[in-house]
């Protein structure tokens, strides 16, 4: 299993994570060849623990923008610096339970899959449990069918904590992340298109919920600078991740559905988006 763990690289994006960033990095260290934190020119003190822990660990690389990249740029960047066979994005305010890459690696090295992904054990900032995140629509993952699994995703992913699992790099590259609201929809579901999507249930991925008391208003003050303060830009960015979610559907093929039957699934999905995000 030690060879397994050097065909890995771990990325964080970060940006002012003083409070869980030394838990975060301490989490992984050992579960991967590489680790790479993309510091979003942080205010706080990560840079400062950062910098000790990358004396301690060889296998660390830390990197610190000069400016504000923003967010998906961020993710981006340690996707592109990754040269493992395998990535994995991580959360700098999450950690990982002991042994939670090796379940993963183990069952990529043995199948064909595009990626493996995990148990999801939301946490708020004191590290108390609040609830597990099932994947109970896991078996229509591995599906042979590229629409079956797309379709999968649009209609019952709500939290996305596929975006933190394990996928083979040379497909994760071909789908940076775009500056819109969900865009974690828009990569899981390309990810789906490429190939099967395993679970692994006793890798348990701890994510914390940094946000679970903002109000309304506070979301949308998060969803606007995300997109670059603008306040015209929340609905349009909505539409287009609907629009890229059919469009990835449309591209997945026809295997295990006829043409027909193909156009009402899209109809279906069209349906199941716009109730879910609006019009």
């Amino acid at each position: 299993m030690k060879y397994y763990k050097e065909l890995l690289t771990i990325g964080i994006p970060a940006y002012n994570e003083e409070k869980y960033i030394r838990k975060t990095i301490e989490s992984c260290i050992d579960q991967a060849g590489c680790v790479i934190v993309s510091d979003n020119a942080s205010t706080d003190d990560t840079q400062k623990i950062c910098e000790e822990l990358a004396q301690k660990y060889s296998n660390l690389i830390y990197v610190r923008q000069e400016k504000n990249i923003g967010g998906a740029e961020n993710f981006n960047f340690v996707l592109r610096q990754t040269k493992t066979k395998y990535f994995m994005w991580m959360g700098g305010h999450d950690y990982l339970d002991d042994g939670y890459t090796k379940h993963m690696l183990h069952i990529l090295e043995n199948s064909d899959a595009a990626g493996c992904y995990p148990v999801s054990r939301a946490i708020d900032i004191d590290d108390v449990e609040i609830g597990i995140f099932d994947s109970w629509y896991a078996d229509n993952l591995v599906s042979d069918s590229p629409t079956k699994r797309v379709y999968t995703l649009i209609a019952h992913l709500h939290e996305v904590s596929a975006l933190f699992g394990i996928y083979h790099t040379k497909l994760a590259q071909k789908y940076p992340m775009k500056v819109m609201l969900g865009n974690d929809h828009i990569f899981v579901c390309n990810m789906a298109r490429e190939g099967r999507m395993i679970y692994s249930p006793r890798s348990i991925y701890n994510w914390r919920q940094t946000k679970i008391d903002f109000s309304d208003a506070q979301h949308v003050e998060a969803w606007q600078k995300s997109l670059g303060n603008g306040e015209k830009k929340i609905e349009p960015s909505r539409r287009e991740m609907q629009q890229d979610q059919i469009t990835i559907l449309k591209k997945a093929g026809f295997r295990g559905y006829g043409f027909f039957s193909k156009l009402r699934l899209i109809r279906k999905a069209r349906k199941k988006l716009r109730k879910r995000f609006g019009d």
